[in-house]
């Protein structure tokens, strides 16, 4: 969830990892969504249980209520365009936003990707002859819980999907804006624009906060659409960020997560042992090599 994560957002497309961390929870400068036509910050709207709220109420019990469904299904479309190219990324599955036990299956040109997370643990089946595994493995392990404790868990190479989705909760108090009114995946919804609180995001690490705004500026804009139940139906992000040191150039990342299904079971088994590779160590290593040069 670091800034330098989104430096290499083209690499990191492909895993769901990096593909929602690298472009949710990383520094990169926004480009906006679209305009900001519709209801102002001020305009009261109806809530889930009736009475008035204002945006920024509805969508703090949109936070709340999203994540008491507990789980859903999963859509992700992903666009990383760099110097001109434009790669894209797409993928769907299921996540328990609790404890961030998941499953998703990611596209990109033709190849394939599964991902799971079981027990803090994320296992990756990467496309034939994309990885070097030792013999007869065909997944990917990474321990999340020995990642963050050794203090680089910002790699690109893995992330818990359940963090990504928690930036939610990063969500400013002010400047929700509502927008207007959309249908999305055949459920009637009410539109929002509201900025990220870049201090929430750093979760009360100043130097982490400084280093977020020198990329992102002050404020972040997402989009959210609220079914009438109070639910997230879909986010979008859309972000920009320079692309090398020096460079005039930007990469541009926009994301768009569509829920749905809230409740479903998350039933997802760990592979065999004897089909995974643990790169933990690697991994770490890799990064603390980065974070040296």
């Amino acid at each position: 969830m670091r800034v330098s994560r989104m430096r290499r957002s083209k690499t990191a497309a492909f895993g769901v990892a990096g593909l929602l961390a690298a472009t949710v929870l990383t520094g990169c400068g926004s480009e906006g969504s679209g305009d900001d036509t519709g209801s102002g910050s001020g305009k009261k709207t109806e809530g889930a249980k009736g009475g008035e709220k204002s945006p920024s109420q509805v969508l703090q019990a949109t936070n709340e209520k999203t994540a008491d469904a507990g789980s859903a299904r999963l859509k992700i479309s992903t666009m990383v365009s760099t110097n001109g190219k434009s790669e894209a990324v797409t993928g769907s599955g299921v996540m328990d936003f609790g404890d961030g036990t998941s499953k998703l299956t990611m596209g990109q040109q033709g190849k394939k990707v599964e991902q799971r997370v079981v027990d803090k643990v994320l296992y990756q089946k990467p496309p034939k002859g994309e990885a070097q595994l030792p013999g007869g493995k065909t997944w990917l392990k990474i321990d999340l819980e020995r990642l963050q404790a050794s203090g680089v868990a910002d790699t690109d190479q893995a992330s818990d999907p359940s963090d990504s989705f928690a930036y939610s909760k990063s969500l400013s108090d002010k400047g929700a804006k509502q927008v207007g009114e959309e249908e999305i995946g055949g459920v009637q919804t009410t539109h929002y624009r509201v900025p990220l609180d870049i201090d929430k995001l750093a979760q009360g690490d100043q130097k982490e906060a400084d280093k977020m705004r020198e990329q992102l500026g002050d404020s972040v804009p997402v989009n959210i659409w609220v079914d009438d139940k109070g639910l997230t139906r879909r986010m979008q992000l859309e972000m920009s960020a320079k692309n090398g040191k020096g460079s005039a150039g930007k990469d541009k990342v926009k994301v768009v997560m569509d829920f749905s299904d809230f409740g479903t079971n998350v039933d997802v088994d760990a592979p065999a042992s004897s089909d995974t590779a643990d790169v933990t160590e690697k991994v770490i290593k890799e990064s603390q090599g980065r974070h040296k040069a």
